[in-house]
């Protein structure tokens, strides 16, 4: 009888437990809509918010001629490097250039914004950082991670649904090497397809709405496939990195307790 009850009362333990499990399975996937939700909307409001000015601002880019993208290029530079938020002007440079001039021109203005911030914080805060560093375990095994690791951990970074400017100036002032955090900036290519992409459609959308431009459904439909694919795409992308990084994290943990434990 006593067998039978511990029985009774270890499956409902388990019985507890799957359902637990399942309703933190279920929150999670509930967060992660309502955060890819949020980051749609939040893309839709950038759109929206740069339609009415794009029409003067493609003027002053044709008026400029070949200073345009360079003109274009300062400002993606200057504005990220205060946290102004990459994609919006990502989704600018589709509008202002198309698809394919677009996303040449934010690759090139991204990257050499990503190397002017790490050349220029690590020689203004690097002394500092270390002193906070020091006092900030979690955030020394980071530094560490990024020395150890790099180029591949900052290749999955980037490739990580991350905020452009933090990340740059995390990896600055981090034990990273100038060589391998340049070449992670690859990683960002997926998010730049995606966010230029958004501007060409959105620019697509203004000209046929204006009647500036005729369309028939099977443009279209290429149109609204190619956008839903390129975010679909980068979404998976940035997944599959964050569950690398998890990976490398936990494997490097290991690592630390069989080390002290030796």
């Amino acid at each position: 009888m006593f067998l039978r009850h511990q029985h009774v009362i270890h499956a409902e333990k388990l019985d507890r437990e799957d359902l637990e499990r399942h309703s933190h399975t279920l929150r999670k996937v509930a967060l992660r809509c309502l955060a890819g939700a949020l980051v749609l909307l939040g893309l839709f409001l950038a759109i929206r918010l740069l339609e009415p000015e794009m029409p003067a601002l493609q003027s002053w880019m044709k008026s400029l001629g070949f200073w345009g993208p360079l003109a274009y290029c300062v400002l993606f530079i200057g504005l990220t490097s205060v946290f102004f938020p990459e994609s919006i002007i990502a989704i600018a440079a589709g509008t202002l250039f198309g698809f394919w001039m677009g996303l040449i021109w934010v690759v090139v203005a991204g990257t050499i914004g990503s190397l002017l911030i790490f050349v220029v914080a690590r020689h203004l805060f690097m002394n500092p950082a270390r002193r906070y560093l020091q006092k900030h375990p979690k955030l020394l095994a980071f530094d560490k991670a990024a020395g150890r690791e790099g180029f591949k951990l900052m290749f999955l970074l980037r490739l990580a649904p991350l905020n452009y400017t933090l990340l740059s100036y995390l990896l600055a002032v981090s034990s990273a090497k100038l060589r391998p955090y340049a070449l992670s900036c690859i990683g960002m290519f997926p998010g730049n397809i995606t966010t230029v992409y958004m501007g060409y459609a959105a620019r697509h959308v203004s000209e046929v709405a204006s009647g500036e431009k005729s369309t028939d459904w099977i443009k279209e439909i290429s149109i609204y496939a190619g956008l839903a694919f390129s975010i679909a795409a980068s979404a998976f992308v940035a997944r599959l990195a964050m569950k690398t990084i998890k990976k490398m994290q936990s494997e490097g943990d290991n690592s630390s307790e069989i080390t002290a434990e030796a």
